[in-house]
């Protein structure tokens, strides 16, 4: 407990800081729902539990509904590693009626425009789910919001805070009703020529979402932007996503430039004036930090760098970049993942 309460303090202090300096290119952020716990220091009554059972022994850690690395434990010469990343929060219901169906309204984040929602349950391993984007200067930030039991709301509408979206459930793959939660991320949108890269995979059932796919959605720790703006504060996209540390760098020859950095200008950084290759610094997730036009030449996608671990890559950059760091290499769901970052948008392409 002590530990992920340091962390907050120092996310709070240091980051929020920074993001005060620049209000124009801000957001004010609010939780979804009534559950406060997390702004009160008690984790374990705000984060919703899994299910885990690690050598013979069964458990329900909280710490498996936070952002990260926090299931499929994995052991190695290092000790226990959680392997299974988990690209959101899931946040406790307050209120359960007799049958312990949960009552909690879910509410946005911040205002902004409903771009989609997926009232099917069985569309997607979210359930019901609905995503809201939000446009900043710097680029449009999304938030999502799954495993709803109904929603309240369709592609169009302007909302505030003060809007209910949706109800919380359990709506979605591997739910119960005691687990019942709100997976909420906040995402960057990768590529608004998804479908082709979608369509080229082959995976042999239809997309139902359309660029609002969580393939296509890249999200970063929830948390760290909710206790930036606790107090008020603001908080700042670009600066934010630039100072997440990366985990390795891959060097892409230069096919012109990516969708992304063109609805993210931020991610583009000084480089080479006549580039024979991009250079993509990715979080162990694979939020892009930063793009480079590089004058090196090379023939395919290729790793350069990796931060070092005691185990392999892949337990850190889900499944993306095997072996060690001296010798990293993309697996086929890496070269997927960079192929879907470096694809240029259709023409006359939009967000919408």
């Amino acid at each position: 407990m002590a530990s992920f309460r340091n962390i907050l303090a120092g996310i709070s202090i240091t980051i929020a800081a920074s993001c005060m300096a620049v209000p124009a290119h801000a957001i004010l952020l609010r939780l979804p729902t009534a559950n406060d716990a997390l702004f009160r220091n008690k984790p374990e009554d705000f984060f919703m539990y899994v299910d885990r059972t690690f050598e013979g022994v069964k458990s329900k850690p909280w710490e498996g509904g936070q952002y990260g690395f926090t299931r499929t434990l994995v052991r190695t010469q290092a000790g226990p590693v959680a392997t299974k990343f988990h690209e959101g929060i899931d946040i406790k219901p307050l209120k359960r009626d007799a049958t312990g169906a949960p009552l909690d309204m879910v509410h946005p984040v911040a205002g902004g425009r409903v771009v989609h929602v997926s009232d099917n349950p069985r569309d997607s391993s979210y359930g019901r789910y609905v995503v809201i984007e939000h446009t900043l200067p710097d680029g449009p930030l999304y938030s999502l919001y799954a495993h709803l039991a109904s929603t309240n709301c369709k592609p169009g509408d302007v909302v505030g805070t003060g809007n209910t979206i949706g109800k919380l459930g359990y709506s979605g793959v591997g739910i119960n009703k005691e687990r019942a939660h709100v997976h909420l991320e906040l995402c960057l949108l990768l590529n608004r020529n998804f479908q082709k890269w979608y369509d080229g995979r082959k995976l042999g059932t239809p997309n139902k979402h359309g660029i609002f796919n969580g393939l296509n959605l890249s999200g970063f720790n929830p948390v760290d932007a909710l206790m930036i703006c606790k107090d008020g504060t603001p908080f700042n996209l670009s600066q934010y996503i630039s100072g997440l540390p990366p985990q390795y760098t891959v060097r892409v020859p230069n096919a012109g430039t990516p969708d992304m950095v063109k609805r993210y200008p931020f991610l583009l950084k000084q480089g080479s004036s006549n580039p024979a290759s991009w250079e993509i610094a990715l979080t162990d997730s694979g939020v892009p930090v930063s793009f480079t036009p590089s004058a090196e030449p090379c023939a395919e996608p290729i790793v350069i760098s990796a931060v070092p671990h005691p185990f392999s890559q892949l337990y850190r950059t889900v499944n993306r970049v095997k072996g060690s760091s001296k010798a990293p290499i993309l697996t086929p769901s890496g070269k997927s993942y960079i192929k879907l970052l470096t694809m240029s948008a259709p023409e006359n392409s939009s967000d919408n």
